[in-house]
Formats: C-alpha cells, structure tokens, sequence
C-alpha cells in the first residue's frame, strides 16, 4: 500500500504521507500530525514504530504522546529491539525475511506471541518499565527458517518450543514521569548503549521491587501496536482480538496451510 513510510525513504511528511500514517496507525490525520510533530522535533521524519508505540501508550494508557516520546529518545533501544523482529534479516541480508508470519495475508488476527512480544508497563500512572523476553529471539526466527529444509527439522521443532514455552523476562526500569515531563532512570546513565538491538542485556535490571509490588499497572504490548502498523501499512487485513489461542499452535497451523497452499512463507511482504 505505502510501504515507503516502512523505510523511510521519502524525506518530510507531505499531507499524503500524514494520510498513510493515519491508516497505518487507525487514526485521524489531525492526531497523527500532532503525534509526528511531538516525537521528536529535531527529527524531519520519525521513525514509524515510534509512533506506533506512541500512539498505543496514548490510547491504551493514557500516556501523553510527549512523555512517550521522552521515553523513547532517551530509550533508542526499545525501537531499535523492535525493528529486531519486526524487520528481520537472516545473517545481516539486505532484503526482509518474515519467520513468524506476522505479515502474511491470513494472519490478521492480533495474537500476543510470549516468546517475541515486549511490553512498556505504566506502574502507579507514574513509572515505565520496559518487558522484553530473555530469550534469543534471532536464533528462533533462525530455526523457523531453516526449519523449511528437510534436514533441519530438528531447528524447527526447538524453535516452535520455545514460542510455545512461558519465558521469562528481562525487565529494565526506564525512569518515571511527573505528568509533564520524563525523568531517564539514574541507575541506567552509566550505560554507554554501543549495540541498540542487544543493549538490553547489557543494562542493569532494577525493576523487580515494581513487578511485585503496585497498586496498578497498565501493560501495553508494543510489539502488537508496531506489527498492526506496520500490516496497515503494507495494506494487510488487521483484526485486533481479546482472547487467542497459544501463538506457537496458531504459527504451526498458519505455516502448514501456507505450505499445503504451495507458497514460500519466509519472504517479507515488505
């Protein structure tokens, strides 16, 4: 549809492109300018799942887009570990590969996936965390791509394990908001961040005594908001649900009728 706002290769934002926006995010144009006005003002085009994420937190939160893209200027990280997946690429390749199926045709449905998804959690309307599974994310999409080999079976079957399995999370505590402003976690400074996609190992974990102790907490999947983005943007059905089934059943189930249909499954729609 307009897979140019996916690389970010037309400089500015002309109206056209703000419409596209609008689209991709299911939001008027007017909120999507103040939006792209808001992520970062030195910044001629932001980054599209920027502003999905913005977006969601807004709508699902009720975090002001300012504050989130606070967030996230401070935490290059978290859109940097998103494109991860969003935008995979087997061994650093030039073109997209899509291992999950996230964008093909039939997968419309919004289903939570344990094993990929990460999470932003509003803790107390006041603090965020970030939520991103510890496992190697890369070496599974490695395994549901080589898996289509007749000798790489094996690669498969632990791949579609592990996206079954409970993980567990490495969870880093972002910093907290006073309503008009973001203040960056002071425990994080000292990290000097060389590698974004993989930087969250590397960061200090300091958020348990919130994972247990609240008296609320919003948990907003951004890897959903930026996947429904993007799958509007490449002119995809989108079907946002509530209850779904285990995302690792549901990836099998999609991947055998794609293969029964005689269809290569890995290449990216974008």
């Amino acid at each position: 549809m307009f897979p140019s706002l996916l690389s970010g290769t037309e400089p500015g934002l002309k109206a056209c492109v703000i419409d596209d926006l609008a689209t991709a995010l299911g939001e008027d144009a007017a909120t999507v300018e103040v939006l792209v006005k808001t992520a970062n003002p030195s910044v001629v085009r932001p980054s599209w799942i920027m502003l999905a994420v913005m977006h969601a937190l807004w709508r699902k939160a009720n975090v002001a887009p300012e504050i989130t893209a606070s967030v996230l200027n401070a935490w290059p990280e978290i859109p940097a570990s998103l494109e991860e997946i969003l935008c995979f690429r087997m061994n650093d390749s030039p073109e997209e590969s899509d291992p999950f199926l996230l964008f093909h045709p039939s997968a419309s449905e919004s289903i939570p996936i344990p094993a990929l998804d990460e999470y932003i959690d509003l803790v107390q309307n006041r603090f965020f965390i970030w939520r991103r599974p510890a496992v190697d994310r890369t070496q599974i999409a490695k395994g549901m791509i080589e898996g289509s080999s007749p000798d790489s079976g094996r690669a498969y079957i632990e791949s579609l394990n592990s996206l079954v399995a409970r993980p567990s999370y490495d969870s880093i505590r972002l910093g907290f908001t006073d309503g008009r402003h973001f203040f960056r976690s002071e425990g994080s400074q000292k990290d000097s961040r060389p590698k974004l996609a993989s930087s969250v190992f590397e960061i200090e974990h300091c958020s348990s005594s919130f994972e247990s102790s609240y008296d609320c907490k919003t948990s907003v999947n951004v890897s959903i908001a930026a996947r429904e983005a993007k799958r509007r943007a490449l002119g995809l059905n989108v079907v946002s649900m509530s209850a779904v089934p285990p995302a690792g059943h549901d990836i099998l189930r999609r991947r055998g009728e794609i293969l029964a249909a005689g269809s290569e499954p890995w290449s990216s729609a974008g």
